[in-house]
C-alpha cells in the first residue's frame, strides 16, 4: 500500500484579515491565519483521519516555520516540504465585506519560494507514494515554472498509479480566463477527478453545467444548492446545508477533502455528502482551515439523515 492516502502540492501563504467593518487601507489590526488551497485540503483531510501530506517549498524563516508548525499541529505530514534559505512567503489580505460589498482579496505573493520552485526541488518517488494526488488551478497560475511543476507531478502520479484530483479554482487576479482555460484543457488528460464551481464552468468553459473536458469523473459545486457529480454516464446530486456563515474562505478546499475521504472509502456519493458537510462546517469558522474532526462531520450528516450506511 502507498505510504500516504493523500498528497497535495501547492503554495501556502499567511492570510491577514481585517475585521468586519474595516478597510485594509486603514485597519488598526489584522487577524493572521495560515492559508493556501492545497495546504487547506491536506489539513482538512488530516483532521478527519486521513494520512495526508503537503508538498511545497517554504522559506527557512519564522514565517515559513509558522506555516509548517500549524499544518503539523493539524496532523499534516510536512516531510515533503523543501526549505530554502532566504526567499519569501506569499501573503494575502482579506476584507470581510458585508452585503452589498463582497469579500475583497489583495495578493502579495509574487516571487514566493513556491512560485520559483522547479521540478528538481522534489523527491518525486516520495511525493507520488500515495493513493491520491491533489493539485489546483492556482498552482498552474502562479508562474510558468509552477505550471510545469504541477504538470510533472500529475504525470508522475499517473505513472505511479495514484488517482489525480484537480480543482479548477480559478483566480482572476492571478491570470486571464482564456489562458487559465487553455492550461486546464492542457492537463485534462492527466486528471481522474475534476472539481469545478458552477461559476468557473461558465466563465472559463462556457458550460451551463459540468464542463466536458474528457475527464472520467467530474464534480460540479453549486454553492448553496449543493453539488453534482458524473461518472461513466451516471449522474448524482446532493443538496447543501443551511449555514450561518462566519467565513466562507476555504470552504471549497474543505469540500475537496471530504470528497477525497469518500472516494478513498470507495463511494463518490459519500464523497459528495462528506464534502458538502465539511464545506458547511468550515464556513462556521474563522480562517481558511477546517479545525473540526470526523465526529463533527458524522454528527451533521446523521442529524440531516444523510449518512449512507455501507
Amino acid at each position: 500500500m502507498p505510504k500516504r492516502q493523500l498528497v497535495t502540492l501547492g503554495e501556502a501563504m499567511l492570510r491577514l484579515s481585517v475585521r468586519p467593518g474595516h478597510r485594509i487601507e486603514d485597519a488598526p489590526a489584522f487577524d493572521v491565519h495560515v492559508a493556501g488551497s492545497e495546504a487547506n485540503v491536506a489539513y482538512a483531510a488530516a483532521r478527519v483521519g486521513l494520512r495526508a501530506a503537503w508538498a511545497s517549498v517554504l522559506p527557512d524563516n519564522p514565517l515559513g516555520h509558522r506555516v509548517a508548525s500549524t499544518l503539523s499541529a493539524g496532523g499534516v505530514d510536512t516531510s515533503l516540504v523543501r526549505w530554502v534559505p532566504g526567499g519569501r512567503l506569499g501573503l494575502y489580505f482579506v476584507e470581510m465585506g458585508a452585503a452589498p460589498r463582497p469579500i475583497s482579496v489583495t495578493y502579495d505573493r509574487a516571487a514566493s519560494t513556491m512560485a520559483l520552485a522547479s521540478t528538481s526541488d522534489f523527491d518525486w518517488a516520495a511525493v507520488v507514494d500515495a493513493q491520491a494526488l491533489h493539485v489546483s488551478g492556482i498552482t498552474l497560475g502562479l508562474s510558468a515554472s509552477s505550471r510545469e511543476l504541477a504538470k510533472h507531478a500529475m504525470r508522475e502520479a499517473r505513472r505511479a498509479g495514484a488517482t489525480v484530483l484537480f480543482d479548477v479554482n480559478y483566480r482572476q487576479k492571478l491570470w486571464d480566463r482564456k489562458v487559465a482555460a487553455a492550461a486546464v484543457r492542457d492537463v485534462a488528460p492527466l486528471i481522474d477527478v475534476l472539481i469545478c464551481t458552477q461559476e468557473d464552468a461558465r466563465d472559463l468553459f462556457g458550460a451551463k453545467g459540468a464542463p466536458d473536458l474528457g475527464v472520467e469523473t467530474v464534480v460540479l459545486t453549486r454553492g448553496a444548492e449543493g453539488a453534482a457529480a458524473s461518472r461513466a454516464g451516471v449522474s448524482i446530486e446532493r443538496r447543501g446545508h443551511s449555514v450561518e456563515t462566519v467565513d466562507r474562505v476555504g470552504a471549497g478546499d474543505a469540500f475537496v477533502a471530504g470528497l477525497v475521504w469518500g472516494l478513498l472509502d470507495g463511494s463518490l456519493e459519500l464523497g459528495l455528502e462528506r464534502g458538502l458537510a465539511m464545506s458547511a462546517l468550515k464556513m462556521t469558522l474563522h480562517g481558511d482551515l477546517f479545525r473540526l474532526d470526523a465526529a463533527d462531520v458524522t454528527t451533521l450528516l446523521a442529524r440531516d439523515g444523510r449518512e449512507v450506511g455501507r
